[in-house]
């Protein structure tokens, strides 16, 4: 924080001895311009309101003015103030308007469009904690200069300039790297478990490709007919091991147990020793005869077996 800012010369000509009374100190002060007033540090002081007399700080920087300086100040003006103790000061902020990392980096990524960096790269600079803040009322332009690019690492250096080609203009070294993206499918909504997902559930997101582990589902295929394991959010990356056939058969169900040859069928009552999702090879025993036999599950509660269970639909 700056502790004491730079007087304007002009702010130190001798003035005529009229003061003006009972002038009342501001000790918290925001400033939109390029330099500080005395009206902006003090009540009651009549036409010098609009005397300058320090340079403003940075925007969005702010400095402390003791009581030695503020004494100073009102003496060479004519201003009947008097500091009550040495502790006593005034805090000046300039307000500013924050260029946001996004818009950065939209930039960046134009800039990094001429070298080679493919469409939908996304980037991430090495220090987010970078801030450019602009003066009230300027123009936000954002450029790009020196500009490097280091294609095998995928990284780059550049010089950002708000505004853009100005010669007062806010400038900031940044340094990042260059990360490829890939088309995922994401739900657009919540999805619990026992809902089955279809085509209008899901949608399409870019994300990083190093972010992308080898089990998440990157094509759309793979959702259709499923089912979560528990809960999903929506937009979310979904891994192969969240989802599951819907379940067609619950444990302990009544089943009908259907045999096929050419143009005979045979059917009859059971119930099921597992569970299972449509092709999935289960136990199921008949309810009559209590025989026990694996068939297929072709839908819910049916299950189709061999020729070699046709014991097991006597009665």
């Amino acid at each position: 924080m700056t502790r004491l800012l730079l007087p304007l010369a002009l702010a130190f000509s001798l003035v005529a001895p009229s003061a003006y009374a009972g002038a009342l100190l501001r000790p918290n002060v925001v400033v939109d311009g390029e330099v500080v007033k005395l009206g902006d540090l003090f009540d009651n002081v009549g036409a010098k309101a609009d005397v300058a007399i320090a340079r403003s700080p940075a925007p969005g920087r702010r400095a402390t003015l003791d009581a030695d300086w503020l004494q100073r100040v009102a003496n060479m003006n004519g201003v009947d103030w008097h500091a009550q103790n040495v502790f006593e000061q005034a805090v000046v902020e300039r307000s500013g308007v924050a260029v946001t990392h996004d818009q950065i980096e939209a930039e960046l990524l134009s800039a990094l469009a001429g070298q080679g960096v493919a469409e939908g790269s996304q980037i991430e600079l090495a220090n987010r904690a970078t801030q450019i803040i602009i003066p009230v009322g300027a123009p936000l332009q954002i450029g790009v200069r020196d500009l490097f690019y280091d294609s095998r690492y995928k990284r780059f250096t550049a010089t950002v300039e708000v505004p853009a080609n100005s010669p007062s203009a806010t400038r900031v070294r940044v340094t990042g790297r260059v990360f490829q993206t890939v088309d995922v499918p994401v739900l657009i909504r919540q999805v619990n478990r026992g809902d089955v997902i279809n085509a209008r559930d899901i949608t399409w997101t870019k994300m990083r490709e190093d972010a992308i582990r080898r089990d998440v589902v990157t094509d759309s295929s793979q959702l259709l007919g499923m089912t979560p394991r528990q809960l999903v959010r929506g937009g979310q990356m979904i891994s192969t091991s969240d989802l599951q056939k819907p379940i067609a058969v619950a444990r302990g169900a009544l089943v009908t147990m259907v045999l096929r040859h050419g143009a005979m069928s045979l059917s009859a009552q059971g119930h099921a020793v597992e569970q299972g999702s449509v092709g999935d090879i289960i136990r199921v025993t008949n309810s009559h005869s209590n025989l026990t036999v694996e068939g297929k599950i072709e839908g819910t509660n049916m299950v189709s077996v061999s020729l070699n269970g046709t014991a097991a639909l006597a009665n």
